[in-house]
């Protein structure tokens, strides 16, 4: 398969350029979807990669004094290629990413990590992730899209942090470790920790087991279920209360922060917290009580979409 790199990466990378130098909302994100399409063409068509960085350059110029002449504003411009290229390059680098699916598939090979941290990545698009990662060590991207760190959790999780404040906006990373043979019990574990995450609108962040130890034990437990289920019936029946419920949890408990994301008065949450306890005998105040109540809003939006 043979290549013009350079017309090539003139035509897909034009309309970033453009998007950047006017400062449209989601030109990042086009970015990352370009140039990981551009990136994957060109590993397809065994392009050597000194080809390809020469090209980059070259376009990069080229587009960048155009826009320039055109009024684009000459640091966002830098952005763009800059994001471009490094998105592009990624796709070079993912040559062990078969390694990824024989992890989940139980298939470790002997010169596999003695740990592996597999990551759940929703709210952002995946490739963006891993990019982000993959500026900070060694990352694995398998078919499925969960994401193999080579390291055990304790040292995971700071890189994940990490990359959630560098993304910023709504994204939620769900993590789990096991050794090399075992990696398929950890992307059941992320799958079911991100289910669970969602079901009860917790907010973007990097979760564990751990942080959901309370509501898992909850969910698995029949008689539970059933008793949760009467306590929220009436609860669910006010979706104000609801909504209030929700926000709470997103705001750890803090009323004051709770407020501002309802656009309400101090006094009115106050009445709709007294309202809930009266309906269902739980005090939203309490954080166990807190928990519980988001816990049986979750179980009743999950059976819902069963």
């Amino acid at each position: 398969m043979l290549f013009d790199v350079g017309r090539l990466l003139h035509e897909e990378f034009l309309a970033v350029y453009r998007a950047a130098a006017a400062d449209a909302d989601g030109w990042e994100d086009a970015a990352v979807t370009v140039a990981h399409r551009v990136g994957s063409r060109l590993v397809a068509g065994k392009v050597p990669v000194a080809h390809v960085v020469v090209a980059l350059r070259s376009t990069d110029r080229l587009l960048t004094e155009t826009m320039l002449d055109d009024g684009g504003d000459a640091r966002a411009l830098a952005a763009a290629g800059t994001a471009l290229a490094t998105e592009l390059m990624a796709a070079f680098c993912v040559g062990d990413d078969g390694l990824a699916d024989a992890l989940l598939a139980g298939n470790a090979p002997d010169d596999a990590a003695a740990f592996y941290t597999v990551v759940a990545v929703r709210g952002a698009l995946t490739q963006r992730v891993v990019s982000a990662f993959r500026r900070r060590g060694p990352a694995l991207l398998a078919t499925s899209g969960h994401l193999l760190l080579p390291l055990a959790e304790a040292a995971s999780l700071p890189l994940c942090r990490e990359v959630c404040e560098e993304i910023g906006g709504e994204v939620w990373l769900c993590v789990a470790e096991r050794p090399a043979a075992r990696v398929a019990l950890a992307r059941k574990e992320v799958d079911e920790i991100d289910a669970l995450v969602a079901s009860l609108g917790r907010p973007p962040g990097v979760y564990r087991i751990d942080d959901m130890l309370f509501e898992s034990a909850v969910l698995e437990t029949p008689e539970v279920r059933d008793e949760l289920a009467k306590v929220v019936a009436p609860l669910l029946a006010n979706q104000v209360l609801v909504e209030t419920v929700l926000a709470l949890l997103e705001a750890d408990g803090n009323r004051a922060v709770a407020v501002k994301k309802l656009f309400i008065h101090r006094s009115t949450i106050d009445y709709r917290l007294w309202q809930i306890e009266q309906l269902t005998g739980l005090s939203p105040v309490n954080p166990r009580d807190l928990a519980v109540l988001g816990t049986a809003i979750g179980m009743s939006r999950t059976n819902a979409l069963g």
